[in-house]
């Protein structure tokens, strides 16, 4: 699992939907809060959140970085999250911190939003999607070959298909493999019927 370190607290690199997010208990560990302070405040502060904007409700196994049961960073489990979670965005954090005056509270949001939220990866961090080759594909029986592709397609536009990233180029040399490939593989998937040939 990914980490970084803020602050003396070590933060795990949880996304959702290509964004940096944070759960109640990354906020409570890194501005060193009891637990559920941060649930709390937005428990009282609630109205003022957007959901969907401010913040998401979902499945935890949907969240990249909780699946291995980081609900509570340092807790160990060994059995994947289960249930909701509540995540908040860099514009959601903000609001939910807003009521944290103190200093500790103005250095960790600055280093959140600059070193968490805002991060801008080095080429070392980007990740290329594997994508078989044409003859590993032709090899395998077609349907699992277009799962593969359909698989890999789209965990290349969620990790690198945002507009104006450095991954952006990846996304674009991944969609170079990725498009013959489907085209062949659609080709291979197309059922003839004797007698109901399209003439050419």
């Amino acid at each position: 699992m990914k980490a970084i370190t803020l602050h003396d607290a070590k933060m795990p690199l949880v996304e959702y939907q290509g964004q940096r997010v944070v759960t109640f208990a990354m906020i409570d560990t890194v501005h060193q809060r009891p637990k559920d302070t941060a649930k709390n405040a937005f428990q009282r502060n609630r109205r003022h959140f957007i959901e969907g904007k401010d913040y998401f409700v979902v499945s935890a196994g949907s969240v990249d970085g909780l699946a291995r049961g980081i609900k509570r960073p340092g807790k160990k489990i060994t059995s994947p999250v289960r249930g909701k979670v509540t995540v908040f965005t860099e514009f959601g954090y903000l609001l939910l911190t807003k009521p944290f005056t103190d200093d500790l509270a103005w250095q960790v949001q600055r280093q959140l939003v600059d070193g968490y939220f805002r991060h801008n990866p080095h080429f070392s961090d980007i990740r290329p999607v594997l994508i078989p080759s044409l003859d590993e594909l032709e090899a395998m029986p077609p349907q699992r070959a277009q799962n593969i592709l359909a698989a890999a397609d789209h965990k290349s536009h969620w990790r690198h298909g945002k507009h104006g990233s450095a991954e952006m180029s990846q996304r674009k040399r991944e969609l170079k493999t990725l498009r013959p490939a489907l085209a062949r593989i659609a080709a291979l998937i197309q059922l003839t019927i004797p007698g109901l040939e399209i003439p050419q």
